[in-house]
């Protein structure tokens, strides 16, 4: 009845008897589906971070635009818009005029960026906004 169940040394062993069913995995195929696994997740991680860079991009545009909608408003609203606008030395100080058609807009365009970009406003209302990120010039 208990044939096989001990072997040499008293170590056990044990077998299934006869007929019966034995699940699980061997120790070769849960090793083999850990390096499947690991395999599958080192492919994954790059997609993922892509779709986070140009989630970000998007952000970014999505402000720029706004920007961009925000100095066309300026010039139609403002009666001496274009020359304040060649008064204003720089992209913070053009950010300055633009700041009440701005929507959501903050007290400086540092603040307004998303992090690790930066906004260059034209030297003209009709030029578009420069958006500079991590990767360098964002086309949009």
């Amino acid at each position: 009845m208990f044939k096989g169940i001990l072997a040499a040394g008293g170590f056990g062993f044990c077998r299934a008897p006869k007929g019966a069913r034995q699940s699980g995995l061997t120790l070769v195929e849960g090793i083999g589906m850990i390096v499947l696994v690991g395999i599958m997740a080192g492919l994954a991680t790059p997609a993922i971070s892509g779709l986070s860079q140009a989630g970000q991009d998007q952000q970014a545009i999505s402000i720029a635009q706004a920007l961009n909608q925000a100095q066309q408003t300026y010039q139609l609203r403002v009666a001496n818009s274009v020359s304040n606008w060649s008064n204003a030395s720089s992209s913070e100080s053009k950010y300055e005029l633009i700041t009440g058609y701005v929507p959501y807009a903050t007290d400086t365009l540092a603040d307004y960026s998303p992090s690790g970009y930066s906004f260059t406003l034209g030297a003209t209302l009709s030029t578009k906004v420069v958006i500079t990120g991590p990767n360098g010039t964002v086309p949009y």
